[in-house]
């Protein structure tokens, strides 16, 4: 036994030598992780013009109805991920996760149990695995495992959530492994059959448990047991389960950030306090705070969080009252990629006030930094577009990139969101890797019956004269394609440098009259002009995409659809889904700028009128039609006095135009449903009138 313990504790050496060096190869693993997917991309680029050029691969796919489905699916799938969070492993230094191990061969399996608190509905439970020592570990996440919920602590008349039958396949690049549930209970307990050998001993590791219920994350206020457990300090730790941290980064997705990214405040060797203060109308009850940290200038891993913070909650002016929660690095100077969590438990304040007592240090630099503050109240960010105060030597500055919904580098998902879109696509890039072997099979296979093909009718004169017409008739498709893109062209160009130009001189106005504290009628008006120049610009974005010819499928019209949700659906959380099993088929012209109208017009009812803060947005295919369906949490749609709905107007119109079949219901209880049916040869053939 005590040989088996001394080898499990040489490879628990040579581990903590991998983190300890994780500073210094970072770096060129961030560099290479920045610089691949564009490599990647500019080379499939490449190979695609390159394929595009060789006429028997154009031959191969005109005869190999399957290769091109293969391709267009490929196509689909790049296009989706695109579109959802990314995943990549920053190694963590400290508080890397839990490791439990079995001893010995007959020994009980380990367990996690967590104790919710209460009796809830469990809804989801995310698996992260920990992070990878080196390049091509396979990592120790479980191989077999049962998961279960109870009521009752001894898990007498247990619901089995999930029982892994055979070996889990490995999850690369710690890919989160999710799992649903329909049952209720306070208990969660994970039993591992079968971890990862290393020496004598069975080991496993997880980086985080999360289990989530009515869509938020309960774990983080869970009491957590466990048998089997293999602590090494800093390392390795129960309380990693669920501090919300994990080498997956920042819980970001969607478009990166504008100028502002945070509040960055320097100060001396002797490390002034810096405090932010955020105050609420009235008192309520905190259920946890979540500080982003400070990214530095957008770079692959280097980021700031304060040595040593301060909370406090506020709820009287008697000091004895208020609630302090201190936090200290474990390891001073390391990176921070990771948000930090401080679950609360409900505790009532009227104000938050964080102090970074010991400043992050580079050199001869002192910094005091962060992103982005949230306080989570039963669901929902009570912090979010608050002012935040920020008090230094004594100055009083207003903040408001502190609460704006975003980080360093992007728009900040909640939790459930950003696990579900790595799951998902973790999934379309298992599905691209497979479909690539495929379509290596297929265009080999193809092109050499094209090749022989090609020799025996090589001679035949009659190829001539429809190789004459069909030159012809591309020439005359290319000019008016040429002319298509001459008029995007100068929209984009010239219409769109006018309204960029226009906004750039109200922004610039605005900071000059605000220093100058000038009228807040003109700053109002300039704002105005300002939001007004910037959706025109927008608007003149989507009018170039509709003249654009080469995205005009139907995966191309969900794809622009979800960009479009995303830009102007920030405050609410959506959905958007596609199992149209049809997203190659290609849309007229006409077809696919009425369906994008519909869809802008229902999301800016959904904006104005719906006060809704979760949509959802779901395309499938009812045997020949394609079906649109979105669906709200708001208020319903305004009635006029003769009980009709106000705004449906505009969308029976386009809907009357494409042939489709709409349906609406509204209350002021369930929401809005817009669904609209239409025939898919309506949507392909040219003969709506525009």
């Amino acid at each position: 036994m005590i040989d088996e313990m001394r080898m499990f504790d040489q490879y628990t050496s040579i581990r903590l030598i991998f983190m300890h060096h994780a500073m210094i190869r970072v770096g060129l693993t961030a560099l290479i992780g920045m610089m691949m997917p564009g490599i990647l991309h500019a080379a499939q680029q490449s190979e695609d013009r390159a394929a595009g050029q060789n006429p028997i691969t154009k031959i191969a796919r005109f005869l190999s109805p399957q290769l091109v489905k293969v391709e267009d699916r490929l196509s689909w799938l790049n296009r989706q991920a695109l579109t959802l969070a990314r995943h990549r492993q920053y190694d963590l230094s400290y508080h890397i996760g839990y490791c439990g191990h079995r001893p010995t061969a007959d020994g009980p399996d380990p367990t996690i149990v967590m104790d919710l608190g209460a009796t809830m509905p469990i809804e989801r439970i995310y698996l992260v695995p920990s992070q990878s020592e080196y390049s091509g570990d396979s990592g120790i996440f479980p191989k077999r495992l049962t998961l279960e919920c109870s009521n009752h602590a001894d898990f007498r008349d247990a619901e089995t959530l999930y029982e892994s039958k055979e070996l889990i396949l490995r999850r690369n690049h710690g890919v989160p492994m999710v799992f649903t549930s329909d049952f209720s209970g306070r208990y969660v307990r994970l039993t591992v059959h079968q971890g990862s050998r290393k020496g004598s001993h069975d080991v496993f590791g997880l980086s985080e448990f999360f289990v989530f219920s009515n869509r938020k994350p309960v774990s983080f206020n869970a009491t957590i047991t466990t048998t089997g457990n293999f602590i090494t300090g800093d390392i390795w730790r129960v309380e990693a389960l669920n501090d919300g941290r994990t080498p997956l980064g920042t819980w970001n997705h969607g478009m990166l950030t504008g100028d502002v990214i945070g509040d960055l405040v320097e100060v001396n060797s002797g490390g002034q306090p810096t405090s932010w203060r955020i105050e609420w109308p009235q008192t309520q009850p905190i259920d946890q705070i979540i500080l982003y940290p400070y990214q530095l200038e957008r770079s692959a891993d280097a980021s700031i969080m304060p040595e040593r913070l301060q909370i406090e909650l506020i709820t009287t002016e008697s000091a004895a009252s208020n609630t302090t929660i201190k936090w200290n690095n474990p390891i001073n100077g390391s990176r921070q990629m990771a948000p930090l969590v401080f679950p609360i438990g409900g505790s009532a304040a009227k104000a938050l006030v964080i102090t970074a007592t010991q400043p992050w240090t580079a050199g001869n630099r002192h910094v005091h930094a962060l992103s982005e503050i949230e306080a989570w109240s039963g669901g929902r960010n009570i912090t979010r577009d608050i002012v935040v105060t920020r008090i230094h030597n004594g100055e009083k500055v207003g903040i408001k990139s502190l609460t704006d919904g975003f980080s360093s580098e992007k728009n900040i998902a909640p939790i459930d969101t950003w696990l579900n879109q790595l799951t998902l696509r973790g999934r379309i890039e298992e599905e691209i890797q497979a479909l690539r072997s495929i379509q290596s099979q297929l265009a080999t296979r193809s092109e050499l019956n094209v090749s022989w093909g090609a020799a025996v009718i090589l001679g035949l004169t009659f190829l001539v004269p429809v190789f004459i017409f069909e030159r012809r008739r591309m020439r005359s498709k290319e000019q008016l394609d040429i002319i298509r893109k001459r008029i995007a062209a100068d929209l984009h160009d010239d219409i769109g440098s006018n309204l960029g130009s226009i906004s750039l001189i109200a922004r610039t106005a605005r900071k000059e009259l605000q220093k100058a504290d000038g009228p807040t009628e003109v700053d109002h008006d300039l704002g105005e002009m300002e939001l007004i120049a910037r959706e025109s610009s927008l608007a003149m974005r989507d009018i170039v995409w509709l003249l654009e010819r080469k995205q005009d499928s139907i995966g191309d019209l969900v794809h622009r659809m979800r960009e479009t949700a995303g830009r102007l659906l920030r405050g609410a959380d959506f959905n958007l889904q596609c199992t149209s099993t049809k997203t190659a088929a290609k849309l007229t012209l006409d077809a696919k700028r009425h369906l994008f109208l519909f869809y802008k017009e229902a999301i800016h009812n959904i904006l104005k009128h719906s006060q809704a803060d979760q949509i959802s947005i779901r395309f499938w295919d009812e045997g020949e039609q394609l079906g649109m369906e979105i669906i709200d949490n708001g208020i319903g749609l305004p009635m006029n006095d003769g009980g009709d709905s106000v705004p449906v107007k505009k969308l029976e119109e386009r809907a009357d135009v494409i042939g489709g079949a709409i349906k609406i219901t509204s209350s002021a209880e369930s929401g809005t449903c817009i669904r609209l049916l239409v025939k898919r040869s309506k949507l392909t053939t040219p003969s709506i009138a525009s």
